[in-house]
């Protein structure tokens, strides 16, 4: 790239560490930055960068710091059109290396935050009280549950590739597993009971391999495993 080209790409990196030290600083106003970061993404679609095969860290470094700010707030379901641009990247990083864990994570991190605005909606529904098994079944068919199993499947798919792929690479770490596990575990819950048991027994085994490597879990996590690897 030319000299104008690599200045957008510093001038792109140092507003994302701006946005990144704005959001840690001042969390409740992070709408604000939105301006900030569009004009990040137009430096790097000018610098073409993006469409260099040879500079792919730097890409995915790029993305995970966008993706960071559009899904800041996931149960509002991120900001639309930074979204848009990020799996749009992450799916150009694919098309040049598919087997790529960052970008493997990095699209499996999208569709679970994405997922996350469907699951408070559920959560909120479910808030009124516990219904008997009848009603439980009837509300696994209802929009929100159809579309929060719909969004959830490529998180779940695409966190299941990673971590395929960085066992085979030997860089599997216990932060991808308990993602894996994570993905998973929200997908069974929104999932029938037959189904859902799936999901979690492939919970279980994510965040047992993430223990078995000396990853330490967050304590929700610990407990959950501690309540379900009987079952599994």
């Amino acid at each position: 790239m030319d000299a104008r080209a690599e200045q957008f790409v510093a001038s792109a990196k140092a507003g994302l560490q701006n946005v990144r030290s704005s959001l840690q600083s001042n969390p409740s106003h992070w709408r604000s930055c939105t301006a900030a970061v569009q004009q990040c993404i137009s430096y790097v679609d000018q610098s073409r960068i993006m469409h260099d095969p040879r500079r792919i860290p730097e890409r995915v470094w790029i993305l995970d710091e966008v993706q960071y700010f559009a899904y800041f707030e996931p149960d509002s379901g991120g900001v639309p059109e930074v979204t848009t641009w990020c799996e749009r990247e992450w799916n150009r990083v694919l098309s040049v290396d598919p087997h790529h864990v960052g970008a493997l994570t990095g699209l499996g991190q999208a569709w679970l935050s994405k997922a996350q605005f469907w699951l408070a909606r559920i959560h909120q529904q479910e808030s009124g009280g516990r219904d008997d098994d009848l009603a439980a079944e009837r509300r696994l068919h209802t929009a929100d549950y159809v579309e929060a199993r719909a969004i959830l499947q490529p998180a779940v798919d695409f966190f299941a590739r990673a971590v395929e792929t960085a066992r085979v690479s030997g860089c599997l770490t216990g932060k991808l597993l308990e993602k894996r596990a994570e993905a998973s575990m929200s997908l069974g819950n929104v999932s029938p009971m037959s189904v859902g048991r799936i999901h979690f027994r492939d919970s279980v085994q994510a965040l047992q391999a993430a223990v078995s490597i000396g990853h330490h879990l967050p304590r929700h996590l610990r407990r959950w495993l501690v309540d379900n690897e009987r079952y599994f």
